[in-house]
């Protein structure tokens, strides 16, 4: 003997959406050891209504969801130590800089606007490079590496240098700074012992781009010969 179990699905409005979970919290508890009797119908390659919605999944990027739900998204609540970070605002040499885990900087700057590979003349000169056009900031690491290669310091940054330097110091500010660069023309002053190239317009630091010692970044190979 066979039995009919009736639904009754709330209503919905024409825009509202009943997931599978939906109807399968409203069926009763399955009954354990009976064997189901005979079907009049038969279902075979079941296949998806027009109506059917496909959803895809995607890696949230800097800027998509509201300030005020940012916590929400990293699942986390930020701790009185990144508050401190970020009162002190950004400082390479800091809290920023090359050889530093890539996993601590993300912590520090949190999601990224984009992610870009970039290919090498060889395979193990293969890098991404990481977006944070809010901070001012570009991080480069090698994908067979899990360190910061280069830190990309653009005209955006509203940080400082350890040493007290920041976007929009003139020159004899970063000699105080940094000392005499080993050698200088009307566009870059150039700190290879460093890994540091300051990038100037009339004298004034307009960005800089910082790497680890003997990166093996295509960008580091064309600025230090």
């Amino acid at each position: 003997m066979l039995c009919a179990t009736v639904i009754f699905v709330p209503a919905c409005d024409k825009n509202d959406e009943v997931g599978a979970e939906d109807v399968l919290a409203t069926l009763p508890p399955a009954p354990i050891g009976l064997t189901a009797g005979p079907l009049d119908l038969v279902f075979n390659n079941p296949t998806l209504t027009s109506g059917a919605k496909v959803r895809q999944a995607s890696i949230p990027i800097e800027g998509a969801f509201p300030v005020n739900t940012a916590n929400e998204v990293t699942g986390s609540r930020p701790s009185k130590k990144n508050n401190k970070k970020k009162k002190e605002g950004l400082v390479i040499g800091k809290t920023l800089k090359t050889g530093m885990s890539l996993e601590s900087a993300l912590s520090t700057l949190g999601i990224p606007r984009s992610i870009r590979i970039n290919r090498g003349t060889e395979p193990e000169r293969d890098s991404i490079s990481v977006e944070y056009l809010n901070h001012g900031l570009r991080i480069h690491a090698l994908t067979q590496n899990s360190t910061i290669e280069e830190l990309e310091v653009l005209p955006e940054f509203k940080g400082k240098f350890v040493e007290g330097a920041k976007i929009g110091s003139k020159f004899p500010e970063l000699i105080k700074s940094f000392g005499i660069p080993e050698s200088k023309d009307s566009s870059i002053a150039k700190y290879p012992h460093r890994g540091m190239y300051i990038f100037l317009k009339n004298d004034t630091m307009i960005s800089v781009k910082l790497f680890a010692k003997n990166s093996k970044l295509l960008d580091h190979k064309l600025l230090i010969n």
